[in-house]
């Protein structure tokens, strides 16, 4: 039986911080993926982010988001989107060059 894949987009944004830029606050939040048993790629929107099943990716986002509460933020916004397919599965890789070979 294949494994199962499961993928995610994972936006965190800092409200309130006065600052444009959210690079430091994504950094830190791309460093506590690095702990997590998931695969991600980022995005300028946004990180997409893989795994073997559905607690996985709930465990990664919310280290991902503990990550930057722990900074000393007063108000953080995080936006998951969930795609959990059972039949057909495709990693990150194989979805992207699925739209580049359509192109």
């Amino acid at each position: 039986m294949k494994e199962n894949i499961v993928t995610a987009q994972l936006q965190i944004a800092v409200l309130g911080g006065g600052d444009d830029s959210l690079s430091r606050y994504i950094s830190t939040a791309v460093k506590a993926l690095d702990k997590q048993n998931v695969q991600y790629q980022v995005t300028p929107m946004g990180t997409a982010i893989q795994a073997g099943n559905i607690d996985q990716i709930f465990d990664a986002c919310k280290a991902a988001h503990e990550a930057v509460m722990d900074m000393g933020v007063n108000r953080v916004l995080t936006n998951i989107t969930i795609d959990h397919r059972l039949k057909g599965c495709k990693g990150l890789d194989e979805k992207v060059q699925s739209v580049k070979s359509k192109l």
